[in-house]
């Protein structure tokens, strides 16, 4: 592995540990707000559990060591779509609504992951 495709692991490292601490941080600002309800606070405390998962963990550590194989895209696809997932099962919308935001979020995980292969082997 080249100088170039170890920085940009490096730099997905980092990205990686700010959007989850990002998310923790947001978390914590969301659940003191007085509008927060039992039931948003009971699924933030879900998310937070799985934003510190061992699949969490897994990429995380991957990405430190710069291990970044079709199985730790594969990963990380699945624990955004899980996250989205699980946010928008959550949220009062109409059905028709809710297939549309997971099918944006799906397509938004695909191009990500494709554009991080491409971004990878190109390098």
């Amino acid at each position: 592995m080249n100088i170039t495709q170890q920085q940009y692991i490096a730099d997905w490292h980092d990205d990686f540990v700010k959007y989850k601490n990002g998310l923790l941080s947001f978390i914590e600002t969301l659940v003191i707000l007085p509008q927060a309800t039992d039931e948003d606070k009971r699924a933030f405390d879900q998310i937070k559990i799985m934003l510190h998962s061992k699949e969490a963990k897994e990429i995380e550590k991957n990405l430190a060591e710069g291990v970044v194989k079709q199985e730790t895209l594969d990963k990380i696809a699945k624990f955004d779509k899980d996250l989205g997932d699980f946010a928008i099962d959550r949220m009062t919308l109409a059905p028709l609504t809710k297939e549309f935001l997971k099918k944006l979020t799906d397509c938004q995980i695909g191009r990500k992951k494709q554009y991080s292969m491409q971004r990878l082997y190109g390098l």
